[in-house]
């Protein structure tokens, strides 16, 4: 069996891109790399997206190893899967891969048998969406593989033995539910939360988990921004220097994928649109303080725009601040006290947009109209967008149930 790898590049113009190559030589799977190229790469998709892709690919050979069939030679004779193989690939996608499964816990499931008698059972499974996500990756790959190797010898009834190859993987794809267990609008934190986040984030303070005055700031700074502006991930590990606009009391969310600039191996991405977002002078001066007494402490920060950097001594110090770096950063913070363990950085674009209803509601000075275009330009959507409902389902929630409590005390009043 070959092992295969995806691969990681970077052009000289800054783009990324990603390829399944075989890890023992390092060369590129000529399918898989004909299929990103023209099918998603050339759609303006995201290097997330290809990566997402080239993983469900890597199952597929990987199944396709364990069945010991070679699905390109297969093909070329004009033969496609059958029912069975269907099935078996459909089971396999659930899988993960082993090299998935040391990176993984794996989940332990009690079993009671008639007898009284219990076992434990390991399973290696992954979840509904990502097996669909797999699958419909899967099926247009293998539609596209088909259709690349008739080369136009075939007769057209082979288009609809093509199509229905695609359509009996999709129709066996898991049913996904788009209600969650719990709502998307109760990912929000508690305000309380949040206020005691920063308070002990504040530098010196006794329960702060980092040492460094730096790293403190830093840190500090980063929770207050993602705290008071909403904003995402990504869109905060993209500020540079010059987008922060002191004469004009803003802060400018850009649009760079693939920026030469950047020399993290992942890219943080803005994914909304681009705007400017007020900051008042207290965030400008946490801001000016940080870029002319941290940030510009290291010498490798000379060298590129990124706000953020690492504080850490070594190789990196200086650099953009990176996904991981930033991940350990939020790791850090949800063992620092109880109830924090539900902390991340998105939890904030929620809280966010819960406290900016309640502000918007007690002020009374705008319409829903006004409020959802306002709502729409801040986090970066479109004004048409239905992601606006999402992020203030948890403020809509309160209100329905005071206005049905208010209905209800109406109604016994007038019972009395």
């Amino acid at each position: 069996m070959t092992l295969l790898a995806i691969k990681h590049i970077q052009f000289r113009h800054g783009e990324r891109h990603k390829l399944l190559v075989s890890a023992q030589t390092g060369i590129p799977l000529y399918y898989p790399s004909l299929f990103i190229t023209t099918h998603v790469r050339a759609g303006g998709f995201s290097v997330s997206t290809v990566q997402g892709a080239l993983a469900a690919i890597k199952v597929l050979y990987a199944w396709q190893a364990s069945q010991g069939i070679n699905l390109e030679a297969l093909f070329s004779t004009g033969r496609l899967l059958q029912r069975e193989e269907i099935t078996s690939l459909v089971a396999f996608s659930a899988r993960l891969l082993r090299e998935e499964r040391r990176q993984r816990t794996t989940k332990v499931h009690t079993l009671k048998l008639n007898a009284g008698r219990t076992v434990a059972r390991n399973t290696c499974n992954v979840g509904a969406q990502t097996q669909f996500t797999r699958i419909s990756t899967i099926s247009k790959y293998l539609g596209f593989l088909a259709e690349t190797l008739r080369d136009g010898r075939v007769s057209s009834a082979s288009e609809r033995q093509v199509s229905a190859m695609v359509e009996r993987l999709n129709a066996c794809r898991p049913k996904v539910s788009n209600i969650s267990a719990v709502d998307r609008d109760e990912r929000g934190l508690d305000l309380d939360v949040v206020d005691q986040v920063l308070e002990y984030l504040w530098p010196d303070h006794p329960q702060n988990p980092f040492s460094s005055k730096g790293v403190q700031q830093r840190n500090y700074l980063i929770i207050t921004l993602l705290r008071y502006l909403g904003i995402r991930r990504g869109e905060l590990l993209n500020l540079r220097v010059e987008d922060v606009d002191f004469s004009k009391g803003v802060i400018k969310i850009v649009r760079r994928a693939d920026s030469p600039l950047d020399s993290r191996r992942h890219q943080p991405l803005v994914k909304t649109a681009q705007r400017n977002i007020p900051i008042n002078d207290i965030l400008q001066k946490k801001l000016s303080d940080y870029i002319l007494h941290c940030r510009a402490s290291f010498r490798q920060a000379k060298k590129h725009p990124y706000l953020f950097v690492a504080h850490k001594a070594g190789p990196t110090q200086g650099n953009p601040l990176s996904n991981s770096s930033f991940g350990k950063f939020m790791a850090t913070i949800q063992g620092i006290a109880n109830g924090f363990e539900i902390i991340h950085a998105h939890a904030f674009r929620h809280t966010w947009n819960y406290a900016f209803s309640k502000i918007v509601d007690e002020a009374g000075a705008m319409t829903p109209e006004q409020e959802q275009k306002v709502r729409a330009y801040l986090m970066g959507w479109s004004e048409t967008s239905h992601t606006v409902n999402t992020y203030n389902k948890r403020h809509i929630k309160e209100k329905a149930a005071k206005a049905l409590l208010e209905y209800q005390r109406a109604l016994k009043n007038k019972k009395d």
